[in-house]
């Protein structure tokens, strides 16, 4: 029930964060000038580039950390693998 709400939630706040994002600048241009109108929506972009910048940002590193954690499971499961073997051969 709780992921139900969560998903909720978020498909709301994603539908309403996305009417802003296109409305505001029609919105805008009826009321501002055309060069300051420019200046918002290379404002209006640079923004959008950030904030995809900071999602690749988090996924490369999520991306880095899996990796690193499968690669140190391996590592172990090799290691304890080659204790048994020691051992084996120390009790023999």
């Amino acid at each position: 029930m709780k992921r139900i709400v969560k998903g909720f939630v978020l498909s709301v706040l994603s539908l309403a964060v996305g009417y802003a994002a296109i409305s505001l600048p029609f919105r805008l241009f009826d009321s501002m000038g055309s060069s300051i109108m420019q200046k918002v929506f290379i404002g209006e972009l640079l923004i959008y580039l950030a904030v995809g910048m900071v999602f690749l940002v988090f996924q490369q590193r999520k991306k880095e950390a899996r990796v690193k954690s499968e690669q140190r499971h391996i590592e172990r499961r090799e290691k304890i693998e080659r204790v048994k073997t020691d051992w084996y051969d120390v009790a023999a």
